[in-house]
């Protein structure tokens, strides 16, 4: 399936599967709040918002006005995000979320607003996931910004009905203690909403055992594991960090994992380490699909999802690029691989889910027979 294929052809098929519910499990907030609301929320607060000084290989951007360089509208917001790591620089784009989530105020109000999103997605129970030491700019502590945010998640499902846990990230690119700060941080918030940590941004330069520290001090409480790994390097790299990720960091979860279905790292059967121990995978194709692959078979779903591997899809961060809902991601992949897949992926996600009650799991897992 090349780029040009990715087109949503099959509007009957496509309906079906929107009025499915979805379970996404990898999500980050500041990446999946609709530009609408985003928007919204920057005029709310009177606040202007700009296009980046420079753009991706750090040339000076020339702009022949104030109105030019002035993000406007929401179309123009989209615009400029759609542009991530093809014309602009991560922290750029995601700067703008980040720098309307830096008070009490703002972080319930982004909370309620990703509750609105999921609800039109159908997914009635999701997990969050964000680096809480990038919202302390107006003074907030690490504390604060978990606790607030819990509160406008709390809020945003008694008006929609989503249930959400957070995940808590650490910024593979921060110095250890910094990791092990914001763990110690989430590990007071255990089990009143936040279900697990997660070592995520930048691999290149930054692998999984540079932050073991703060990942032992959840060894032996309620707190899950889950690790970017395998997304951005070469194969020998990316099999690496899933094996490090397993072994050392002890992982409960592996995000993306491209080469997973090369299955070996030195003769260790990674695979069937991550079914010995219930590891899910927290596959991600259309955001490997923008910056990674040419085509989602280089994934090879359908081969992992053969095997007893908990295989979940996830849409990553569905407001940086067309075709970011998870139900996007499921059409491709049910059009390439036929609908079992996608029904035994979405009941992956619900089995794989680590804030759902075994009644819950029960209760969706029967929906999905029945329908």
């Amino acid at each position: 399936m090349s780029a040009q294929n990715l087109v949503i052809e099959d509007q009957e098929y496509f309906r079906e599967l929107k009025a499915r519910k979805t379970f996404p499990l990898h999500l980050h907030w500041d990446g999946s709040v609709p530009v609408e609301s985003l928007f919204s929320l920057t005029e709310r607060r009177g606040k202007m918002i700009f296009l980046p000084d420079n753009d991706l290989n750090g040339e000076r951007i020339r702009y022949d006005s104030f109105t030019q360089r002035l993000i406007s509208t929401p179309e123009k917001l989209r615009e400029f995000q759609y542009g991530l790591l093809t014309r602009y620089k991560m922290g750029d784009v995601f700067g703008i979320p980040i720098s309307f989530m830096q008070t009490k105020e703002d972080l319930e109000e982004m909370a309620k607003a990703l509750c609105r999103y999921l609800k039109t997605q159908n997914s009635p129970y999701t997990e969050v996931r964000f680096a809480p030491q990038y919202h302390l700019k107006k003074g907030l502590s690490l504390d604060q910004v978990m606790g607030y945010s819990l509160d406008g998640f709390i809020e945003g499902e008694e008006q929609t009905g989503v249930k959400t846990k957070l995940i808590i990230c650490i910024a593979r690119d921060e110095a250890p203690e910094i990791g092990e700060a914001v763990v110690k941080a989430a590990l007071q918030f255990a089990e009143r909403g936040v279900v697990g940590i997660d070592l995520a941004c930048y691999e290149p330069g930054n692998p999984p055992e540079k932050h073991l520290s703060a990942f032992q001090l959840t060894f032996d409480t309620p707190l899950k594991r889950t690790v970017h790994a395998g997304e951005m390097g070469s194969e020998e790299e990316n099999l690496r960090d899933t094996y490090v990720a397993l072994t050392e960091l002890q992982a409960d979860g592996i995000s993306h994992s491209r080469h997973l279905y090369q299955r070996y790292y030195q003769n260790k059967d990674l695979i069937e380490m991550m079914v010995h121990r219930g590891v899910r995978l927290e596959s991600n194709p259309l955001s490997n699909y923008q910056f990674f692959i040419q085509n989602l078979e280089e994934l090879h779903l359908d081969e992992l999802v053969e095997t007893e591997l908990l295989v979940t899809v996830n849409p990553d961060d569905p407001a940086m690029w067309k075709h970011g809902d998870l139900v996007d991601s499921l059409y491709f992949l049910g059009k390439l691989y036929g609908d079992d897949l996608v029904r035994k992926v979405t009941a992956n996600s619900v089995r794989a889910a680590w804030g759902l009650s075994e009644r819950e799991k029960s209760g969706y897992l029967a929906e999905m027979v029945i329908n």
